[in-house]
């Protein structure tokens, strides 16, 4: 018996209510280390004045996966809309700057607009987007060769030419971490109290209907999306076929800035006229082990995360 009944005193009723409230699943999903910081979480937070909701995911849509409304308000497309002009013009001049051909960039640039955001097979299978991945295998085997191939499940044919050479590879890698490092505090700036207060409080999300659970970061293929956005990788994390639809795990995978940072071959916004509906990222498979960590079900996905 509690010492306020035995004083014959009345308990606060906020207080009895605190004995058998539990926060709801909406609740514990927003205060996830990769959520903190995410207008986007926070407002489906605040959308739940009972603290006791569930989490609702954005509902898998056929066709091109893209942010909604009050996702689009959340994060503000129109910053990255209004600056991609003059952000990939500063990637441009960085890369030719530090001499990589004109030539190769126009092959890069076309590919991650046109063949990237043109259905899987292009994206994956395409001549320019090989000849991409081949550049990334020779950066690796000429930097990281004992771990080439060691967190990529399908492997490269060995017979495709690079479109860069590992040195001109090396300048893409070091435009997108540096160009990332100048730019994003702007848009940290820009959110204010809304969003992240550093970059490493910033996620990249990858949604994946999994095979199977695994202890590590493993990538399917030597290019990989990611994205600043939650909805669509929500529906990516839901996307199955019938004949797989009971033998996958939909899972999310999500990490701050900092830890795919140097291993980022592309972003959307330093690409010119590439399409910003993801705030998409495209990631070269790492080449260190990444332990993953697991974070949870919620809203019937899968949450892991990785530093």
């Amino acid at each position: 018996m509690s010492d306020d009944a035995d004083n014959g005193e009345e308990r606060d009723p906020y207080d009895v209510f605190l004995d058998t409230w539990e926060r709801g699943e909406r609740l514990r999903y927003a205060t996830l280390p990769q959520n903190l910081g995410d207008p986007f979480a926070r407002q489906r937070l605040l959308e739940d004045s009972s603290g006791a909701a569930p989490l609702e995911r954005t509902a898998f849509a056929v066709g091109q996966k893209v942010m909604t409304g009050n996702e689009l308000m959340a994060r503000d497309l129109d910053f990255f809309v209004d600056r991609q002009k003059e952000w990939s013009a500063g990637f441009l001049d960085y890369v030719l700057n530090e001499g990589v051909p004109s030539s190769k960039l126009d092959t890069y640039i076309v590919g991650f607009a046109e063949a990237w955001v043109d259905g899987r097979k292009r994206r994956q299978d395409s001549l320019e987007m090989l000849a991409i991945k081949a550049s990334v295998r020779a950066f690796d085997l000429l930097c990281n060769r004992s771990q080439v191939d060691r967190f990529v499940f399908n492997r490269l044919d060995e017979s495709i030419a690079p479109l860069f050479t590992a040195e001109e590879m090396a300048v893409i890698f070091q435009a997108n971490y540096g160009l990332l490092a100048a730019y994003l505090p702007d848009y940290l700036d820009h959110l204010g109290d809304e969003g992240p207060s550093s970059l490493d409080e910033l996620y990249v999300r990858r949604g994946v209907y999994m095979p199977k659970q695994d202890t590590v970061r493993r990538e399917l293929h030597y290019l990989s999306s990611y994205s600043l956005a939650l909805g669509p990788v929500e529906q990516f994390a839901q996307t199955w076929t019938p004949s797989t639809r009971c033998t996958g795990v939909p899972s999310i995978f999500s990490a701050p800035i900092a830890a795919i940072q140097d291993r980022v071959v592309a972003f959307a916004p330093f690409i010119e006229n590439m399409d910003l509906s993801q705030l998409e990222f495209v990631m070269a498979p790492p080449v260190e082990e990444m332990p993953l960590e697991y974070n949870g079900v919620f809203g019937d996905i899968h949450e892991f995360s990785f530093r």
